[in-house]
């Protein structure tokens, strides 16, 4: 395939990464509009492929209208890969990508039609998140292919596992987070740090133990992130992503708390799920590059003995 094509398609690619972004945020919008169920019905809306349109069903609706151009256009990066002839992993990511769209899709259509049942929201919510990366790695994978990526630094096993144990621990924090949301228990623990008044842990059961280990894989998962900086702050591979991620999620924690303490606002809720999905990405470009990098030499004093 030439540069050219290659270059514009990675673009294109990239340029999806941000609508997804932007449709996971509007569907965040849809939910605390609640207007999910707006359009009572799946795949049409009141029976109709175009509806009147009022208020709710300007966000249900046009939730579906946007996930539908996503779709046309993710079909149509598809064509371009094989057209082109791309690598076999370019192709794999891709087919993994539609697999991932695929599923997104019917738990949209379950989400209206099990009336927003926890189970089918939270799902929804990974499922998105989880295109979003996959359409990402797409995007560095096209680039790459255009300019090999020539990582200037090597990284140590260490950085791989911590890479892979923040992934793990935002997965299920992600999760939490959307249980929390379709749960309605956002305003269970109606203080900051504490639960209730002078009160932390008056109970881990329900939705109080939901809200609570919301609050605490934060705390864990920004001691994490921050452990992840201090490991790579000087390795010049890594020293980006993990700068990055570190932002977010100490900016995610400080939106935690104020949604805690200005009540659930509409803004600070968008920019809740706006910032998660944002770390996803981030956790993700962290990982590609350590996965990419050449392993640092785990026993650097032995080959030198070994060169004598």
């Amino acid at each position: 395939a030439s540069q050219s094509g290659s270059d514009t398609l990675a673009r294109v690619a990239f340029g999806l990464v941000a609508l997804v972004w932007g449709l996971m945020v509007f569907g965040a919008s849809v939910r605390v509009h609640g207007a999910g169920l707006a359009c009572p019905d799946w795949p049409l809306c009141f029976g109709r492929v175009v509806p009147e349109i009022d208020f709710g069903v300007f966000f249900e609706f046009g939730h579906r209208v946007v996930a539908g151009c996503v779709s046309l256009v993710y079909l149509g990066i598809g064509a371009a890969i094989f057209r082109q002839g791309r690598s076999s992993a370019v192709k794999g990511v891709w087919a993994l990508g539609l697999f991932v769209l695929g599923v997104q899709v019917v738990l949209g259509g379950l989400t209206v039609l099990e009336l927003l049942a926890e189970w089918t929201v939270t799902s929804h919510l990974l499922a998105g998140n989880t295109f979003c990366l996959t359409v990402l790695v797409l995007a560095l994978s096209l680039r790459a292919e255009r300019v090999p990526s020539i990582m200037p630094a090597a990284v140590g096993r260490g950085h791989r596992a911590l890479g892979a144990l923040v992934a793990l621990a935002l997965l299920a924090q992600l999760a939490l987070g959307g249980l929390v949301s379709s749960s309605h228990a956002g305003l269970v623990c109606p203080s900051w740090p504490t639960c209730a008044g002078s009160v932390w842990f008056p109970t881990f059961a329900g939705l109080v133990g939901l809200q609570l280990a919301h609050r605490l894989l934060a705390y864990t998962l920004g001691g994490l992130v921050i452990g992840l900086f201090a490991a790579s702050a000087s390795n010049a591979t890594l020293r980006a992503p993990a700068g990055l991620m570190v932002g977010l999620v100490l900016l995610q924690v400080a939106l935690g708390v104020g949604n805690v303490l200005l009540r659930l606002p509409v803004e600070v809720t968008l920019a809740h799920t706006g910032v998660a999905a944002f770390l996803v990405l981030a956790t993700t470009w962290f990982n590609w590059r350590a996965l990419r990098a050449p392993l640092a030499l785990a026993e650097p004093a032995a080959d030198l003995v070994e060169a004598r």
